[in-house]
């Protein structure tokens, strides 16, 4: 099984998009060989917008693949600069 994570710009081509990057978009998201991972960050992106503006399809599309999603990305800002200590990069 392979683990993937979806940022919002593959989620909005496959919604939006009529191009081949949309017909790839799509396939990633229904591969069934896949577990997909995302954040609250990502979900915060797509979400609101399409809700907005009463796009019920939309918003229906996102929350399917949300439901999906079994791995969550918790954001943790001290997690994040052990890390870049631990690595030399630090602003």
């Amino acid at each position: 099984m392979k683990r993937t994570y979806i940022d919002s710009g593959v989620l909005i081509e496959a919604v939006r998009g009529t191009n081949a990057v949309a017909l790839k978009a799509r396939r990633i998201i229904t591969d069934t060989n896949r577990e997909f991972a995302s954040s609250i960050f990502v979900k915060l992106e797509v979400i609101p917008k399409a809700t907005y503006y009463k796009n019920a399809a939309e918003v229906a599309f996102y929350e399917r693949f949300f439901n999906s999603v079994v791995h969550w990305a918790h954001p943790d800002d001290r997690d994040s600069t052990r890390t870049g200590d631990r690595r030399g990069i630090r602003s």
